[in-house]
């Protein structure tokens, strides 16, 4: 049974602006997915669908991507059009492990070893279809908001913050469930919460704050070099790439809520499930014995994304942070005060 998804004809609530547009494309497009990630990638995982069902429902939310995109195209006639395709994410999460064969899930299967390029040669027909249809004047970017890279073991920072005497758990217990359940606050100075931020225990912001801000700082280096410097026990190779100091890489009215810390994973290694949700496992590393083989929990500096436009780039390091200056220059709107300024490429050369 697959997720319950909305009627978009007659949603029970609106999934589209204005309202009646979703009724509008499924009346030409057909009946489509509302749900957010319509592949179902944990069935796959758990042994509800085998391989070859998987990719036939991927192909067809794919088709159903490519009518929604042409009927779209279709009534667009100036502006700013956008449109995500997942296909290709859920595709290298799910088969990656036919590609690498260091991961415990390697097969070496001819059906799906050629998965993942197949689909990107299905995504370049796509582009290039809509690029036919563009005439000279339009703008056409490509965009990846992450790449891809082999996902054989997780990590664990809680139990690393533990380890190394910045977390710490109540009298008696060695390990903690989700969301902090046995952690002792009053001696933690720092923990680990998603899928790489590491927060210090700081006065003032954590209900139990203990950290000062004078020890903020002296605190957060002292961890990021730990980290940097720590080895896989099993094989001797560093699990971490890079730790990013919150102050470099956050800023705006949120950036106190943001990690102090955030962690660049070496190719290979993730942040584990538990740490996700907080909870502080007995194992420091593990083997990913999951189908989902790939990831994009890397340290960025490993894995670039992708940038490809019909115009000339005028950026020799061109960045996602570049996509919103380039399109308010486009319809010559400033820039908001602090956003940065560099654009991506001219739209008349």
């Amino acid at each position: 049974m697959s997720p319950v998804n909305f009627d978009p004809r007659r949603p029970l609530f609106s999934i589209s602006y204005p309202k009646e547009y979703s009724a509008k494309l499924a009346g030409k497009a057909g009946l489509f997915y509302t749900q957010g990630m319509p592949h179902d990638t944990w069935a796959l995982t758990e042994g509800r669908l085998d391989e070859q069902a998987f990719l036939e429902l991927t192909d067809e939310i794919l088709e159903e991507n490519q009518r929604m995109l042409h009927e779209a195209l279709r009534d667009f006639k100036k502006g700013v059009f956008f449109y995500y395709f997942e296909t290709l994410d859920a595709v290298q999460h799910m088969f990656w492990r036919y590609l690498d064969a260091a991961h415990p899930l390697y097969e070496n299967d001819p059906r799906y070893r050629e998965t993942i390029y197949r689909y990107y040669e299905k995504m370049d027909k796509i582009i290039g279809g809509v690029l036919k249809g563009l005439d000279k004047d339009t703008l056409l970017i490509v965009l990846s908001d992450h790449g891809f890279n082999p996902f054989r073991k997780a990590v664990s920072l809680n139990r690393w913050l533990l380890e190394k005497g910045y977390l710490f758990l109540k009298e008696g217990s060695i390990e903690s469930r989700e969301f902090f359940e046995e952690v002792d606050w009053s001696r933690t100075k720092a923990y680990a919460l998603g899928f790489g931020g590491i927060y210090l225990n700081k006065i003032g912001r954590e209900y139990y704050g203990i950290v000062s801000q004078a020890e903020a700082n002296n605190l957060g280096s002292e961890i990021a070099h730990g980290l940097e410097a720590a080895l896989d026990p099993q094989s001797g190779g560093k699990f971490i790439n890079r730790v990013y100091s919150g102050d470099d890489i956050f800023n705006g009215p949120y950036k106190n809520d943001a990690p102090d810390l955030f962690v660049g994973f070496n190719r290979g290694y993730r942040a584990s499930w538990q740490t996700a949700l907080g909870a502080v496992p007995a194992a420091l590393i593990e083997e990913n014995n999951k189908k989902w083989s790939g990831d994009h929990l890397v340290d960025p500096a490993l894995v670039p994304g992708v940038i490809w436009i019909n115009k000339k780039v005028k950026l020799s390091h061109p960045s996602i942070m570049d996509i919103a200056p380039t399109v308010l220059e486009i319809f010559l709107i400033p820039s908001p005060a602090g956003m940065q300024d560099s654009l991506l490429a001219d739209n008349k050369s």
